[in-house]
C-alpha cells in the first residue's frame, strides 16, 4: 500500500485552494519589494530627470497599469504555475513562443530577479549600513548572500501558505510605514510643497528625457504581476487571482508615488541631481527630519524588503519550472515532485543551487553592484516581451473569440509601443549594460535551439507545452 506523502506527491501536485486573494497578492507585493524600490530606484531616476523624478514615477506607474490590464484579462481565462508560458500559448497557438518566452524566458527572468535584485541587491546594500565591517571582510557578501539563499529557500520549501503570510505582513507594514512617513514629510515640508516635481519644469520642460527616462523607470513596478505564478495554489484562482492584481495595483502605486514626492519636497527640487549622489538617500532624509528611530526602521524595511522579494521571485522560478517539469519538457519528473508541504521541495533546493552560483559567480565577474545591476538589466527584456506579446495575444485571443473590445486594442497598443521603445533602449544601454542585452539575447538563442531538440526528442510533448490550465 502506497504511503499517504507518496500518494500525495502523485496524484494532486501543488497545493490546491490553500492562498486567499491577499495571500496570492503577496507574492506580487514581496517581488516588488517597495522599500528596496524606493532605496535604489529612485537614485538612479534622480540621476537622470533630478526634479522631475514623481512625474517619471507616476507615468511609469501609468505604463505599468496598461501592463496589469494585459495579465488581468489573461488571468480569467488562465490558471497555471507555469503562467506565462500558458498565456503565450492560448494567444498564439504556438508551442515556440510559449516555450522560449513564455517558459525558458520567463525562468530567465525570475532566476536573475531573485539572485540580481533580492540577494546581490541586498548584499550590495548591506555595506551602507554597515562599511567599516565590509571595508575589513570585503569578501564577507558572499556568505551573507548565500545565508540569504538558505533562509529564503527554507521559507519557500515550508509551504506557499507559510511563506505567503509572511510576504503579507511584512510588506503591509513596509506599506503602511512609507504612507504614513511619507505624509508626515510632506506636512513638514510645509511651503517647500510644490506641484513642479510632477511636471518636466525641473528640467526645462524636457520631455524626450522625460519619456525616455519614463521607459527606464518601468521597473520600478517589476514584480507587480507576480501573483500569476501562484494561481493553481489560490482559491477560485480565475476570480481571484484578478482581484489581487487589481489590490496591488493600488497598494503600491499610491504609496511608492507618494515616497517620491516625499523625499524630494523635503531634501529640494533643486537639489535633485545631488540626491543621486549620495549614499542612501532615503536614510538620510528618513534620520535627518524624523528622527534616528525612524531611520532604523526604515533601514530594516530595506532589508526586509530584499530579501522578500528573493521569495517572490523564487516562487516564481520554481513554479516555471515544475510547470515545465509537469510537462515533460526539459526539466526530469522529480522537479515536480511535491513534498510534504504541497511544494516541489527537490526543485525548490535545486534552484537554490543555481541561483547561488550564478549570484557568487557574477559576484566575484563584476563586484555585487554592478553584478546586481546587470542581472536585473538582462530579465527586464523577458518581462518587456513577454508583456508585449501577452498584449499582441489578448488582441488575437478577443478577436478569434469576438470578445475583443476597443480598450483591448487602445491599451494593448500602448503596452506594445511603450515596451518596444523599451526593449531598444535597453539594447542601446551604455557599457556594460550593453552586454546585457546580449547575455538575454544568448538565452534567447538557446532557448530555440533546446526547443528545436526537444521538438526532435519529444515531438507530442513539446507540441502540447504550454496547454495546462485550471
Amino acid at each position: 500500500m502506497k504511503s499517504e506523502n507518496e500518494s500525495f506527491k502523485k496524484e494532486e501536485g501543488l497545493s490546491k485552494g490553500v492562498l486567499s486573494p491577499w495571500l496570492a497578492m503577496a507574492n506580487g507585493l514581496a517581488s516588488n519589494a517597495p522599500s528596496a524600490v524606493t532605496a535604489l530606484y529612485f537614485v538612479g531616476l534622480a540621476g537622470l530627470v533630478g526634479g522631475s523624478l514623481p512625474l517619471v514615477v507616476v507615468l511609469a506607474w501609468l505604463i505599468y497599469l496598461s501592463m496589469t490590464y494585459v495579465v488581468y484579462n489573461w488571468s480569467k481565462h488562465i490558471a497555471a504555475s507555469y503562467g506565462w508560458a500558458a498565456i503565450q500559448k492560448k494567444g498564439f497557438n504556438s508551442s515556440y513562443i510559449s516555450f522560449v518566452a513564455g517558459g525558458w524566458g520567463y525562468w530567465f527572468y525570475y532566476m536573475l530577479a531573485s539572485a540580481g535584485f533580492g540577494v546581490l541587491g541586498l548584499s550590495t546594500f548591506l555595506p551602507l549600513l554597515f562599511p567599516t565591517l565590509y571595508s575589513t571582510y570585503p569578501w564577507i557578501w558572499i556568505p551573507i548572500s548565500l545565508g540569504i539563499i538558505a533562509e529564503t529557500s527554507t521559507l519557500m520549501y515550508l509551504g506557499i501558505k507559510t511563506n505567503s503570510k509572511y510576504n503579507l505582513y511584512a510588506g503591509l507594514g513596509e506599506i503602511a510605514f512609507l504612507l504614513i512617513t511619507s505624509i508626515i514629510l510632506i506636512i513638514k515640508a510645509g511651503p517647500h510643497n510644490t506641484v513642479i516635481p510632477f511636471t518636466p519644469l525641473p528640467l526645462g520642460a524636457g520631455w524626450a528625457v522625460i519619456f525616455t527616462s519614463m521607459i527606464f523607470g518601468i521597473t520600478t513596478f517589476g514584480g507587480m504581476n507576480s501573483s500569476i505564478p501562484v494561481a493553481e495554489e489560490t482559491a477560485d484562482p480565475k476570480k481571484n487571482i484578478p482581484k489581487s492584481l487589481v489590490m496591488l495595483a493600488l497598494i503600491l502605486g499610491i504609496p511608492i508615488i507618494l515616497n517620491s514626492y516625499a523625499q524630494e519636497v523635503t531634501y529640494g527640487v533643486s537639489n535633485m541631481f545631488n540626491y543621486a549622489n549620495l549614499p542612501d538617500p532615503g536614510i538620510i532624509i528618513y534620520d535627518a527630519v524624523l528622527g534616528s528611530v525612524f531611520g532604523i526602521i526604515f533601514a530594516i524595511f530595506i532589508v526586509n524588503s530584499f530579501n522578500s522579494s528573493t521569495i517572490g521571485f523564487g516562487n516564481g522560478q520554481v513554479r516555471t519550472v515544475y510547470g515545465m517539469a509537469r510537462d515533460g519538457v526539459v526539466f526530469p519528473k522529480h522537479f515536480s515532485e511535491i513534498n510534504k508541504y504541497g511544494v516541489p521541495g527537490k526543485n525548490i533546493i535545486i534552484m537554490a543551487v543555481i541561483n547561488a552560483v550564478l549570484a557568487i559567480t557574477a559576484g566575484l565577474i563584476m563586484g555585487p553592484l554592478n553584478a546586481s545591476i546587470f542581472l536585473i538589466t538582462a530579465n527586464a527584456f523577458y518581462s518587456f516581451l513577454n508583456h508585449l506579446l501577452g498584449a499582441i495575444g489578448l488582441i488575437r485571443y478577443n478577436k478569434k473569440q469576438g470578445t475583443l473590445r476597443l480598450t483591448h486594442i487602445i491599451v494593448g497598443g500602448i503596452v506594445v509601443i511603450a515596451l518596444g521603445a523599451a526593449i531598444v533602449l535597453s539594447a542601446m544601454a551604455p557599457p556594460p549594460l550593453d552586454y546585457a542585452g546580449l547575455f538575454a539575447l544568448s538565452w534567447f538563442i538557446l532557448g530555440s535551439i533546446i526547443y528545436l531538440i526537444e521538438k526532435r526528442r519529444n515531438p507530442e510533448k513539446i507540441k502540447k507545452f504550454g496547454d495546462y490550465s485550471l
